[in-house]
């Protein structure tokens, strides 16, 4: 069986400690999972635990790599598997493992993040019910925080009011070009149409 030759501790990570088996270089560790492991120079080990070893170290290196992802604003549970996916750990069973301890230690939560996304829409870009329904929908929120999420997001004709004194200032007749251009933009905000007109209508005439 292949044993510890040397341990030297990495140039470019002082955190991560290089093992050489029978004098050869095999491959690197966490300080964290060398001290766990009780690793030393002259230890035999097996080749499953080797493997184990680098299992453990893929693991605990991509579980640092989405902790930093998730530092920047929350996110999905979605959003966090296709993060994994991109970081080659395509194995379900290995994305579940690694889901369930971040949602145990409250680093992800769907809620959460449908409650913060509601929130920056409504602050920064009204949106309609069914677009903010739509965004989360794809985002992977189920239905069911949808509902739970839908009584943050304002009153539509409020909404409309607030995104068109907003851009246009205080209340007047629109000329024909700025009215079109304007009602467009609702439109693509996801407000029904007959919504739109009725509130542009009432605005202009205040």
């Amino acid at each position: 069986m292949p044993i510890i030759t040397r341990l030297v501790q990495g140039k470019k990570n002082p955190n991560r400690v290089n093992l050489y088996f029978d004098d050869k270089f095999f491959f690197a560790l966490s300080i964290d999972e060398v001290a766990k492991y009780g690793l030393k120079r002259g230890l035999e080990l097996t080749p499953e635990s080797i493997e184990k070893l680098k299992d453990n170290d893929e693991t605990d290196y991509v579980y640092a790599k989405i902790l930093n992802f998730l530092s920047y604003r929350p996110r999905t549970i979605k959003e966090v598997r296709d993060r994994l996916y991109k970081y080659d750990i395509k194995d379900e069973s290995k994305q579940k493992s690694l889901i369930d301890v971040l949602q145990s230690k409250g680093h992800l939560d769907d809620l959460v993040f449908a409650r913060w996304f509601v929130e920056s829409r409504n602050t920064h870009r009204p949106r309609s019910k069914r677009y903010l329904s739509a965004e989360l929908k794809a985002k992977g929120v189920s239905d069911e925080i949808i509902k739970q999420v839908a009584g943050q997001i304002g009153d539509e004709n409020q909404t409309i009011r607030e995104i068109l004194t907003k851009k246009l200032g205080s209340s007047r007749k629109l000329e024909i070009k700025e009215k079109q251009k304007i009602l467009g933009y609702l439109g693509r905000q996801g407000f029904a149409w007959d919504k739109i007109i009725e509130v542009v209508k009432s605005w202009e005439s205040e």
